[in-house]
């Protein structure tokens, strides 16, 4: 069921419609909670949402059930955003 699912949710996320995603993706964490690529997909939804602490925890449990998957690349990328300072702002 997961990986059907999974398709679903990401023709959802392409389509926009990021809140029925978010929706659909917790319901099947609620049932698969070790689903890696599901914590990925809630996380990348997190991110364009700019919802950065979720975003950060919800790689971080993809990243300790797949070690070798996508999301610690995607977590440092959020840091990197994180630390990002535009010095021009700051100093008018």
């Amino acid at each position: 069921m997961g990986n059907q699912k999974i398709t679903e949710i990401e023709r959802l996320i392409a389509q926009g419609h990021l809140d029925k995603a978010r929706e659909d993706l917790q319901a099947l964490l609620a049932k698969e909670p070790d689903n890696s690529s599901a914590w990925f997909l809630l996380g990348g939804i997190y991110r364009r949402m700019e919802m950065w602490g979720e975003a950060i925890n919800a790689y971080n449990k993809s990243k300790l059930l797949d070690p070798c998957g996508p999301a610690a690349a995607a977590v440092e990328s959020i840091y990197d955003i994180l630390r990002f300072v535009n010095t021009d702002l700051m100093n008018p």
